[in-house]
């Protein structure tokens, strides 16, 4: 979440690494906390690109992932601005398929899930991941509700299952951005995403990574 990344800087004693995140695609910055073994970047966009993000950190000798970003509501469970920890992600994206013969859903560290959720007081639901987001209809997201689905992202599975086949630790923490119209006739979708709402997020996150628990 990049406006994360800016509100980290902006508002504690970072340091940038003296190299950029040398993965193959979107070169970028890497920061690190001053008073914390902790670093953090912008991981990208879509499951591609989270895949070679999570693929140059298992490379580099990193054994823990937080990813932070956020997720379109399509149940009426969750609220705006709500945080979740995904407890699974329906795989819908094809970058997973390159690690596994087959895979229906892709999960977190149990341990870390467990922390997470009771460290940031969230829920924990299952969410889909998806790489064709203009084929998210209302006959597909009633598919997905049916499933126990409460939103749809473009990351989460690829983290959890590349994660997992390369050995690392990884978990979510996610906040609805949006809330999807179930059925023709409901209110028209609009953004409502703000900055204090992501910087709340980036707060919440901040304070998971520093549990003992991910050093």
């Amino acid at each position: 979440m990049s406006r994360g990344v800016d509100y980290l800087c902006a508002n504690y004693a970072v340091r940038e690494l003296p190299e950029p995140f040398p993965c193959f695609l979107n070169r970028r910055p890497v920061w690190e906390l001053e008073d914390d073994p902790i670093c953090f970047l912008d991981g990208g966009r879509s499951a591609p690109q989270a895949c070679d993000t999570v693929e140059t950190l298992a490379a580099l000798g990193v054994k823990r992932i937080a990813a932070v970003g956020m997720f379109g509501a399509f149940d009426p469970r969750i609220s705006l601005g709500e945080i979740i920890a995904p407890e699974k992600a329906f795989v819908e994206e094809g970058t997973s398929l390159h690690y596994y013969d087959s895979i229906e859903y892709a999960a977190p560290d149990d341990r870390l899930l467990k922390l997470t959720a009771l460290r940031a007081g969230v829920n924990t639901y299952p969410i889909v991941t998806t790489d064709a987001v203009y084929r998210q209809t209302f006959y597909k997201e009633r598919l997905w509700r049916e499933k126990g689905a409460v939103g749809v992202d473009m990351e989460t599975s690829a983290v959890f299952s590349v994660s997992r086949y390369l050995g690392l630790e990884a978990v979510g923490l996610l906040m609805a951005s949006d809330l999807h119209p179930q059925a023709p006739g409901d209110p028209k979708w609009e953004w409502k995403m703000t900055r204090e709402m992501r910087y709340d997020l980036t707060e919440r996150s901040l304070d998971i990574a520093k549990q003992r628990i991910f050093q």
